[in-house]
């Protein structure tokens, strides 16, 4: 009787320590290495959607209470006005669109990326016309596990 008592023992104390890892596992926060990691697939994956020219793909990057903060414009949120919002600038011409990470951090369930942009803006009656300049992005990790873009601004 005493042997079964202490397999029992052994056998619970087994299952308690599984389900500690399992939880720790999937509560686990990403460290700054892995935060940039992060990142920069992030900014690949953003970076041939605007190759593309895909307001729809873009606008899925995006958190669902996401926000666009453009330099001198109005903030754009939400992922249909979103779309629309990079849909317009396609149509005036803007292009070869790359993100450069200066910096990234985690904070809980956000990671922070400050960085500089750049993309091309092509018109048919003029000269291709470049521009670059900062960004700051806050990604928040969703319920599935993956990344989206909460606030994004530039300059």
């Amino acid at each position: 009787m005493k042997i079964s008592k202490v397999i029992v023992s052994i056998v619970l104390l087994a299952l308690v320590a599984v389900a500690a890892v399992a939880v720790y596992k999937c509560n686990a926060k990403p460290n700054e290495e892995e935060a940039r990691a992060i990142v920069s697939k992030l900014n690949s994956a953003w970076d041939a959607a605007f190759a593309e020219a895909s307001a729809g793909t873009l606008a899925s990057y995006y958190d669902a209470n996401g926000s666009l903060l453009p330099a001198g414009g109005e903030q754009v949120t939400g992922n249909n006005d979103i779309a629309d919002f990079w849909s317009g600038l396609f149509a005036k011409g803007f292009a070869e669109h790359q993100i450069t990470t200066v910096e990234t951090g985690i904070v809980g369930n956000t990671i922070y990326q400050r960085g500089k942009w750049s993309a091309v803006l092509k018109s048919a009656d003029s000269e291709p016309q470049q521009f670059s300049g900062n960004l700051h992005i806050l990604y928040k990790k969703q319920d599935d596990g993956s990344w989206k873009i909460l606030t994004h601004t530039w300059n």
